[in-house]
C-alpha cells in the first residue's frame, strides 16, 4: 500500500461507501476533490481529520500507514480501562470481583441477544 489515497479507498470500501459523490456531500466538499485525494493528491490535515471522523478511521493509519484502520478505537478502550482502574483502586477486592462478574454477565447477555 503506497499512500493515503490507497488507504482512503480501502476505508471507503471497509465502511461500505460506494458513492463518491455522496461521501463528498457528507464532507461538504466537491466530489472532484475526493477524486484527487484518491489519486494521492492534496489531502490537507483539516480534510484528513474530517475524513477520519466521517469514516471512523485512525488518522495515523490514513495519513502515515501506521497501525490499523481501527487503531483509534483501541486507544479509546485503553483510556476507558485506565479510568475504570482508577475508579476501583480504593475498593475492596470482593467488590471489584463482584463488579467484574456483573459486567461479564451483562456482556454475555448482550452477546446472546445479538445471535
Amino acid at each position: 500500500m503506497s499512500g493515503a489515497g490507497d488507504r482512503l479507498e480501502i476505508a471507503l470500501n471497509a465502511r461500505g461507501i460506494k458513492k463518491q459523490m455522496a461521501f463528498a456531500a457528507q464532507l461538504g466538499v466537491d466530489d472532484s476533490l475526493v477524486s484527487r485525494w484518491l489519486r494521492g493528491n492534496g489531502l490537507s490535515m483539516q480534510n484528513a481529520i474530517r475524513v477520519c471522523e466521517v469514516l471512523d478511521v485512525s488518522l495515523d493509519w490514513l495519513l502515515l500507514g501506521r497501525g490499523t484502520i481501527d487503531s483509534h478505537r483501541h486507544l479509546d478502550q485503553l483510556e476507558r480501562y485506565e479510568k475504570l482502574q482508577r475508579a476501583v483502586s480504593g475498593l475492596p477486592h470482593s467488590v471489584v470481583d463482584a463488579l467484574v462478574n456483573m459486567a461479564q454477565a451483562i456482556r454475555a447477555e448482550l452477546d446472546s441477544d445479538r445471535l
